[in-house]
């Protein structure tokens, strides 16, 4: 089978340390290269001022590239637009911050390449639909990288679930520590925020067990540490397919937190690590009842599921249209929580 050929908008740690060994195993994918901005793309709106080292920034971007260069071969490009416009690239995974995936998402399905954007898709639900939007229209694959969702994990705590009982609730957290204030997350002019960091995994994870009726009850945001960003927050979501509803909580001024836990009645469902694990870790899911018993899931690399999900995007036009969908879904319920609105 012919490979994709998939380009890398931007150097970041995420792309290197589990794109690219993911994208080493696709059977979809083989890796274009992966491009640098320019001076005039780092800058964006802040052209006329310029940080005096803009220069050191740009050469250490490229010295990031290198590495990607030297561990999956590829072309390095000088810009942006240059990788979006090869003819040779098939499709672009974006892992830049927050606020600026409409803006180059937008760019790379006008160059009709397939998008595989870094969650949060968009940071406003509009801005969303009108890229899914140009994607429905040009046939192109659109895919939000929630890739917790593909892990064996999953499939074992739905199968799982059963010993339980009726579900009574659902509780998911996801938080970390604070990182400092020069992270891209604590920066509202970067689409920071623990709702667009953190906040969208126990919301993706709600709305996969609710249902796609889901919808948000209740929500609260707050701030800390004089940041113009939501540093913590939670939620009730539910939906009229369920007479149970799920609480969410998030946060990047907290102890760290990665579970879910489900409450049934005839027992329990804890999860720990249900978001994060690496594709070397083995999980665990614990249930508590009349026979407990601890359930081990092999080590599964959800990356690699979710990039392949991409590429069933591509193929497949009723999982395209589906996936739209979804995305649309998501996009939806995270404005709820931002805006306190169940309409």
């Amino acid at each position: 089978m012919t490979k994709f050929k998939i380009g890398i908008l931007g150097p970041s740690e995420i792309a290197f340390r589990r794109f690219l060994p993911a994208l080493s195993k696709s059977k979809h994918f083989a890796f274009a290269g992966v491009a640098c901005a320019n001076a005039e793309e780092w800058l964006g709106e802040n052209s006329t001022n310029p940080p005096t080292n803009i220069f050191d920034i740009l050469e250490a971007e490229k010295n990031k590239a290198l590495k990607f260069q030297e561990t999956l071969g590829g072309k390095l490009y000088t810009s942006y637009k240059e990788l979006i416009q090869d003819p040779n690239v098939d499709a672009v995974y974006v892992p830049l911050p927050p606020l600026l995936h409409h803006k180059w998402g937008k760019f790379v399905l006008q160059n009709n390449k397939h998008l595989f954007l870094e969650k949060p898709f968009t940071t406003s639900e509009k801005d969303t639909k009108e890229l899914n939007e140009i994607a429905k229209q040009k046939n192109l694959a659109t895919h939000e990288n929630f890739a917790f969702v593909f892990h064996n994990q999953i499939t074992a705590i739905q199968e799982h679930l059963h010993k339980i009982g009726d579900i009574r609730l659902i509780r998911t957290c996801f938080g970390f520590p604070y990182r400092g204030s020069s992270d891209f997350r604590y920066s509202k002019n970067l689409g920071g925020g623990a709702l667009l960091d953190c906040g969208g995994y126990p919301i993706k994870l709600a709305a996969y067990l609710l249902g796609e009726n889901t919808t948000v009850a209740q929500s609260q945001l707050s701030k800390a540490k004089n940041h113009d960003v939501d540093v913590y927050g939670s939620a009730t979501l539910t939906s009229k397919d369920c007479d149970y509803v799920a609480q969410i909580s998030f946060g990047m001024d907290n102890s760290y937190k990665c579970e879910l836990e489900v409450w049934g009645s005839e027992g329990v469902m804890y999860t720990p690590r249900v978001f994060t694990p690496t594709a070397e870790m083995e999980t665990k899911i614990h249930i508590t009842t009349n026979q407990p018993e601890v359930i081990t899931v092999a080590p599964d690399d959800q990356f690699l599921h979710s990039l392949d999900f991409f590429g069933s995007c591509i193929t497949d036009s009723n999982v395209r249209i589906n996936n739209y969908k979804t995305i649309n879904l998501q996009s939806k319920l995270m404005q709820q929580v931002k805006q306190g609105d169940t309409k």
